[in-house]
């Protein structure tokens, strides 16, 4: 091995290094989206099947594979809250190795090489949604896989001929098909390659080769979904409403923001300015690009952005992202003359690396790195999330604890960490999901195609497009309120920071809330509440798991 060789190595392993220390050292709350995976996955590991509520199938998960994962690990009798951030770090690990082959792949230097991966482990968003417990590093470490193989299959550096031999065309024909059961927006990887491979030549052999298997993949999973779930789409599709352009726009603003802005449009000028280019290095820019528009910026905007902050939609492809930028400066100073020549100079480049570097590094100042006292602040909270008496979902696990009798049923907001806690301790509790993501009834009240269907009806009736909006808004928020109702929860928990949407005004303003419900206490103590808890004081028994669906 060369020593040019054993230095790259040598800081790739640096690179690694600093990414563990970093995750293992940052103060971070257990991720509440995370406690809805290991719900299913304890009641799968009980014999309950793959749910949420005993005896409701609905898919409220957007990761089928990471589920299945976090199934088998809830099998081997492990920790979920403890094994599952462990896994998502192993996963970033890899990642960041992908991205290092991925940038190999598509021509980069030592130097680009090196940059991408650095950039990838400083990155405080892909730390943070690493070592969350969720589905997002599997979900990225997928992507590059399948982009890297694709890329060294259909347009491999240095060789103007494709090699479509080996191990490799194998992986990149079916690492696809998993993407897809990363996350739902994965199936946006394969039309991207069908596209590719339809617009280069008209390789129809090409596409159809990279089409059967995701379709006997997915398919295979569609089948199984509407077997199990009794549904085509999964429950979490409730959160797409493109509609809520503020919230996308702003997330996406700050996300370029977190890259110094001006790298996020290095790639554009690089194609722009691409005519002289040879047609590989070409065509790989504009697959990376595309693969990070398609995946994450289109998909971010469709869903109308996330309600936590992080870029939880955008993070999955920023090892993409990074490669395309850094092949997009290499491009512009080996082929092009003038101005776009001087954007990918030495000092141009350097210039770049100090860009996005900042960005990482004022993140990563805002977080918190924990060395003294790690065991209290850091490793305590991990080994136990409710050790942490002090959290607000801590504080409500404990009460609905104590004061729902068994096979209750409790209306809440949020299905992390109380659901999770009150199957743990085999305390059976009903929940209403009343934003809908594990709540049948309600997602359908939410669902896109629904609003837009009553959207176009008020429209056609005469109202404007905004009055149709709020109209719109306002009816769906008194049928949630009244399906709430009609199953005659015993508690409904209101936080207190969702008062002021139209589907809480709407419950707290039906006349049978009013005379069936008062409110008996509200949480935390000693302090402003987080959660108002209301009980109901009416006659008659609350539906029963039996048939409460």
């Amino acid at each position: 091995m060369s020593r040019s060789r054993r230095l790259e190595l040598g800081a790739l392993a640096a690179a690694l290094l600093c990414f563990v220390l970093i995750a293992l050292t940052i103060e971070l709350p257990a991720e509440e989206d995370a406690f809805i995976y290991y719900r299913y996955a304890w009641s799968s590991a009980h014999g309950l099947g793959l749910v949420f509520n005993p005896g409701d199938p609905v898919e409220g998960f957007s990761g089928p594979l990471w589920m299945g994962i976090l199934a088998l690990v809830a099998r081997l009798g492990l920790d979920l809250p403890r094994t599952a951030p462990v896994l998502g770090l192993l996963c970033g690990v890899a990642t960041l190795v992908g991205t290092w082959l991925l940038a190999w792949t598509a021509g980069l230097g030592r130097s680009g090489r090196l940059a991408a991966v650095a950039l990838l482990a400083l990155s405080y968003p892909f730390i943070v949604w690493a070592r969350s417990g969720l589905e997002t590093p599997l979900y990225a470490l997928l992507a590059v896989i399948a982009v890297a193989a694709y890329l060294a299959v259909e347009y491999p550096p240095g060789d103007e001929t494709r090699r479509r031999r080996g191990g490799v065309s194998w992986v990149a024909c079916l690492v696809p098909a998993l993407v897809c059961l990363g996350r739902p927006e994965g199936l946006l990887l394969v039309a991207l390659i069908l596209g590719d491979r339809l617009s280069d030549r008209r390789d129809f052999r090409g596409a159809i080769r990279y089409a059967v298997p995701a379709a006997v993949v997915y398919g295979g999973y569609l089948i199984w979904r509407f077997v199990t779930f009794h549904s085509l789409v999964p429950n979490t599709s409730v959160k797409l409403y493109p509609l809520l352009i503020g919230r996308s726009t702003e997330q996406f603003l700050g996300y370029s923001l977190s890259l110094g802005a001006l790298p996020l449009a290095l790639p554009v000028v690089a194609l722009l300015a691409s005519r002289r280019w040879p047609r590989p290095e070409r065509r790989r820019l504009g697959f990376l690009f595309s693969a990070v528009c398609l995946l994450s910026f289109f998909f971010h905007f469709a869903a109308g952005g996330d309600y936590r902050p992080g870029f939880r939609f955008l993070v999955p492809t920023l090892p993409l992202l990074l490669v395309a930028i850094w092949l997009a400066a290499a491009g512009l100073a080996r082929w092009n003359r003038g101005a776009p020549r001087l954007l990918g100079s030495p000092p141009a480049r350097l210039a770049l690396l100090l860009l996005l570097l900042t960005g990482a590094l004022v993140q990563l100042h805002r977080g918190t790195l924990t060395v003294r006292g790690w065991r209290q602040r850091v490793f305590q909270s991990w080994h136990d999330p409710f050790s942490e008496t002090d959290h607000w979902g801590v504080q409500i696990a404990h009460w609905v604890d104590r004061h729902v009798p068994p096979h209750g049923v409790v209306a809440f907001g949020q299905m992390g960490r109380v659901p999770y806690y009150l199957a743990r301790q085999g305390h059976a509790v009903v929940f209403i999901d009343t934003l809908g993501l594990v709540d049948r009834p309600i997602s359908r009240i939410y669902r896109f195609d629904g609003k837009l269907a009553e959207m176009f009806r008020q429209v056609r009736a005469g109202k404007s497009l905004a009055q149709a909006l709020e109209a719109g808004r306002r009816e769906r928020a008194q049928r949630v309120a009244r399906s709430i109702l009609e199953r005659k929860p015993d508690f409904i928990l209101i936080e207190t920071a969702l008062e002021d949407y139209q589907m809480m005004k709407a419950l707290a303003a039906d006349p049978e809330f009013q005379t069936a419900y008062r409110e008996t206490d509200a949480l935390p103590h000693g302090g402003p509440p987080y959660v108002r808890i209301y009980a109901r004081t009416g006659r008659g028994p609350s539906a029963s798991a039996a048939d409460f669906f």
